[in-house]
């Protein structure tokens, strides 16, 4: 039985895991997308220049993974690579499906060797089956006048012991071999018609070895149902892998997607908290200036409602890191108990890298590698092969048949089997036998029917066609714009630090009002969550596109061998 493996270039890395035996290679790199085929001189674009600060925990222990970590954890522990798992393709990429029954089961790593097996078993057609008989009987005849002959004839009692061997099976050509080996020793005692007194008839052996042959010319010539079931038990593994090759790269954009999910979540907690800390900062000012007679009161109610709302707003985003951090969790783990108290603290960075992408290239590569559109193509073939074993269903049966033994006779074990050696009494023989329904009606109709079966896999491989070319420019132009407002985001983030610096100047030199100053700050704060978002949602767009390209596996170095 073989086991589907994982393999990374690179640094190699091989267990027996709890859920299987899954073997995996792996390469770590702090950030993958620096060495992707695609990369064009890169334009970064850092989120800030502000130091990174430690994950939030709550006094568990942090462990520290980047991408490759935990895609790595996922091959390693994630129950629906086992088990298989709901692939949506329509909602993938966050929108409904414009067309009905797009979802993809795969039953997982579990799915594939349960193919394995009904392959091995299918082959089982082929299989010799043996036969042996060892018996007795006994015969006892009455003596008497036979009308018919005209003669007395004298009682019997015959005692037979015989075996018989077989072996039968099919051919690889669709025929049938037959070989067998007989034999039976007769003893007993009669009556003489003449003397009228009971003697032993003696010792008599008789038997025959031969082999028969029989081949059809017509129907289950070159395909039957035997052979049908091998190709298409092999036909179901190979849509079964593609299922399951599916599932892998489903799963592997779920943890990058979850990961910089995590990166933004975490980033969103330190803007918060920092706008806390300004709007704090403002408020104590505001106090003093109260205390002194220099700013009115409303000035300082102002700057604590600013301040409640800010922690309010970091407790919202701790709650969302939270949430995130336990999707990644539970993408990386068979036990979420287990990890519920370790805090995940990413060590990959949120930058921009720009890439450049050509659509027919991309659609090249979706047709040529997209698993789910492999596997609608493996099912046109299959449903081909059952429309060539329905057509040579509608033919009448022609079997060519032939067989050749020989006879053994004897009065003893050694006389009997020299006969045999020596063909003393030969048989042989042959025929062709012809038979046919006289309608063909349920033949004539089960082609029919296989016909437009083909027909419909056929549509559906032309829609799943125009599926995968649509989500591929839907994730490209998804991967532009999010780039681009990655750009806009980050100036509009730089502009207001500037206006916000600015007016705490003219603020100082009384120039301006502290309602100004929280304006700009709760502007700082926006800005800021926007470009996080937009460096989030550009790395996710990027995944997504190497999903909908059916490149995900190679784009993470990893390869699923299922041989």
């Amino acid at each position: 039985m073989s086991y589907p493996r994982f393999r990374v270039a690179g640094e190699g890395l091989t267990s027996e895991k709890i859920c299987g035996k899954l073997a995996i290679e792996m390469q770590l790199t702090t950030f993958p997308l620096a060495v992707l085929s695609f990369l064009v001189p890169a334009v970064l674009v850092p989120l800030s220049a502000r130091a990174q600060t430690p994950a939030q925990t709550d006094g568990g222990p942090v462990k520290t993974m980047s991408l490759s970590e935990c895609i790595r954890s996922a091959l390693e522990r994630n129950l629906s690579i086992q088990v298989g798992d709901q692939v949506d393709f329509g909602k993938s990429s966050g929108a409904e499906p414009d067309v009905a029954n797009l979802s993809l089961h795969s039953g997982g790593r579990l799915a594939v060797q349960g193919a394995e097996v009904d392959v091995h078993r299918a082959y089982g057609y082929y299989d010799p089956f043996f036969t042996t008989t060892v018996g007795q009987n006994f015969d006892a005849t009455p003596g008497g006048f036979d009308p018919q002959t005209g003669q007395t004839r004298g009682d019997r009692s015959i005692w037979q012991e015989h075996f018989l061997t077989d072996l039968s099976g099919a051919l690889p050509t669709g025929g049938k071999y037959d070989l067998s080996a007989s034999g039976a020793r007769i003893t007993g005692t009669r009556v003489d018609n003449n003397t009228f007194t009971r003697v032993n008839v003696g010792h008599q052996y008789r038997g025959d070895a031969a082999i028969s042959l029989t081949q059809p010319l017509l129907k289950n010539a070159w395909i039957d149902a035997g052979r049908l079931l091998i190709k298409l038990s092999k036909k179901d593994l190979k849509i079964t892998e593609l299922a399951f090759q599916t599932l892998v790269q489903d799963v592997l954009r779920r943890v990058a997607l979850a990961y910089f999910e995590l990166l933004a979540a975490r980033e969103q907690v330190k803007v918060q908290t920092k706008a806390l800390e300004l709007a704090q900062q403002l408020l104590a000012e505001n106090k003093k200036k109260v205390e002194v007679g220099t700013l009115a009161p409303l000035d300082e109610k102002q700057a604590e409602s600013q301040a409640a709302k800010a922690r309010a707003d970091v407790t919202a985003a701790v709650y969302q890191a939270q949430l995130a951090e336990n999707l990644l969790k539970s993408l990386i783990t068979h036990d979420f108990g287990e990890v519920q108290s370790t805090t995940i603290d990413p060590s990959d960075r949120l930058i921009a890298v720009y890439q450049s992408f050509s659509l027919p290239e991309s659609w090249r590569q979706g047709l040529e590698n997209r698993p789910d559109y492999l596997q609608a193509k493996a099912a046109v073939e299959r449903q081909k092969l059952v429309l060539l074993y329905r057509r040579n269903q509608i033919y009448p049966s022609l079997d060519l048949s032939a067989t050749y033994g020989r006879n053994g006779i004897g009065t003893t074990t050694h006389r009997y089997l020299e006969s045999i050696d020596e063909n003393d009494y030969a048989k042989y023989g042959g025929g062709i036998t012809l038979s046919f329904p006289l309608s063909f009606r349920n033949e004539r109709d089960s082609l029919k029917k296989s016909k437009i079966d083909a027909e419909t896999l056929v549509l559906s491989l032309k829609r799943r066609e125009d599926l995968v070319k649509k989500d591929i420019d839907d994730a490209l132009k998804g991967v532009y714009a999010s780039y681009a407002t990655t750009q806009a985001t980050h100036d509009s983030r730089v502009y207001a630090e500037a206006a916000l610096e600015a007016e705490q100047k003219k603020l100082e030199n009384g120039k301006s009002t502290s309602f100004n100053v929280l304006q700009f700050q709760r502007d700082l704060t926006d800005a800021a969550s926007k470009e996080i978002k937009a460096l989030s949602d550009y790395n996710k767009s990027l995944h997504q596109l190497y999903f909908n390209t059916g490149t995900t596996l190679e784009r993470n170095k990893v390869t699923l061998d299922l041989k």
